[in-house]
């Protein structure tokens, strides 16, 4: 037994992701997968498309170019909320250092 918690994950957060991720990952924006991505967002309460925000965030970095557009044609505030969510993630996937750094522990 680990005593570490393991994260829950509604239902309707994880069919979110598979939406938004087959949108993502498809070679041409496709409008069936963008509505089913915009029917599985309005099952989610608000701590869910907060968390669906985050990643989107992260997926714009690792998935093509398009993704931030393709995002925007589901769903404009989701795209708006995308973007700052990722304006606050790190640089280059690191904690930004603040100040100088520490030379001893």
């Amino acid at each position: 037994m680990s005593s570490v918690p393991e994260l829950q994950l509604s239902q309707s957060f994880k069919l979110a992701q598979r939406a938004f991720a087959a949108l993502l990952d498809a070679p041409h924006f496709d409008a069936s997968l963008a509505m089913a991505g915009r029917v599985r967002m309005a099952a989610l309460d608000k701590l869910d498309l907060a968390r669906l925000t985050r990643w989107l965030a992260w997926q714009t970095f690792v998935r093509n170019p398009q993704a931030p557009a393709r995002i925007e044609r589901v769903d404009q505030r989701l795209a708006a909320g995308v973007l700052h969510a990722r304006a606050r993630l790190p640089a280059n996937g690191r904690p930004a250092l603040s100040g100088t750094p520490r030379r001893t522990a």
